[in-house]
């Protein structure tokens, strides 16, 4: 069974054969391909966070995170490690401050290591 979103991704993109190997001719159109949806979807979030209903930006936000996550497959990358690395990089910014609302990087902040991904 599947246990993640990133592994339905996987398994949504591999039956339909959007999975290609980096070996492959067509490796580097189907990142760029994937990088295109990947900017589409963050416009239509953003015309939806501006113009629509919530359902509409719940809707755009998660098309949004679903590219994002083709793009790390297509990138041989498991989007779940990445992302648990990332998490474990935020929480080691406390403590922190705010500048605009956003939190600054602490004292004891640790930047993810993605190197071998």
């Amino acid at each position: 069974m599947l246990t993640s979103n990133a592994e339905l991704v996987q398994a949504w993109m591999q039956k339909a054969d959007q999975l290609i190997s980096p070996d492959s001719d067509d490796y580097i159109e189907a990142l760029e391909k994937q990088l295109t949806y990947v900017e589409e979807e963050f416009y239509e979030l953003m015309y939806a966070f501006r113009n629509e209903k919530r359902p509409q930006i719940i809707k755009e936000a998660c098309d949004l995170i679903w590219v994002t996550y083709g793009l790390l497959h297509l990138h041989g990358v498991d989007p779940d490690d990445a992302f648990g690395r990332v998490y474990l990089s935020n929480w080691s910014k406390f403590p922190f401050t705010k500048v605009n609302g956003k939190v600054q990087k602490g004292p004891n902040y640790k930047p993810a290591d993605l190197s071998d991904l």
